[in-house]
C-alpha cells in the first residue's frame, strides 16, 4: 500500500460546509480513499464511488455524512478527482 496524497472536501451539512481530510491510497489493484473528520476515521470509498468500509461506531454528528444525500455528494467529488 503506498499513500499518494491527502486532500480536504467540504461537503454542505445543515447549512454549514464541513471538512472533510480524504487520504488517497493505491493498493496496486485498487485506488481508495479514507475519509477522516477531525482526524477521525469514518468510511473508505473506491475512486468508483463504492462504499468499502464505514466506521459504525462514528459518534452521531460524524455519521451525518453516511446519509445518502450527503454521501452522493462526496461520492460524486471523490468520483472527479483528477
Amino acid at each position: 500500500m503506498q499513500n499518494l496524497k491527502t486532500d480536504l472536501m467540504a461537503i454542505p451539512i445543515n447549512g454549514m460546509n464541513v471538512e472533510y481530510e480524504v487520504k488517497e491510497k493505491d493498493h496496486g489493484d485498487l485506488l481508495v480513499y479514507d475519509v477522516f473528520l477531525k482526524d477521525r476515521y469514518l468510511l473508505t470509498l473506491s475512486k468508483e464511488g463504492e462504499i468499502l468500509f464505514m466506521n459504525f461506531d462514528a459518534n452521531e454528528s460524524e455519521k451525518e455524512i453516511f446519509k445518502l444525500a450527503y454521501l452522493n455528494q462526496f461520492i460524486e467529488k471523490i468520483k472527479n478527482l483528477p
